[in-house]
């Protein structure tokens, strides 16, 4: 907790989202541009892909989302 409050302290205007807002609003744009910008074009040229991914949460500390992609194509 000491941490966001010398964060907070030394950028006022900084705005910690809720796990509800990151989770139902930033979580699903940042997935749908990703996907657009770097997966659907990779994927298109690739034939065998395997996607996985790991949630961590845990109280008082920061949630870590990973999405893992592996894929062969022909280069």
């Amino acid at each position: 907790m000491w941490l966001k409050s010398l964060i907070l302290c030394l950028c006022p205007k900084l705005n910690f989202l809720s796990k509800r807002q990151f989770s139902q609003e930033i979580l699903p744009r940042l997935v749908e541009k990703t996907s657009q910008q770097y997966v659907h074009p990779t994927l298109a040229n690739s034939f065998s892909t395997t996607v996985s991914f790991d949630l961590w949460i845990s109280k008082g500390t920061y949630d870590v989302f990973a999405l893992m992609i592996n894929f062969l194509n022909n280069d």
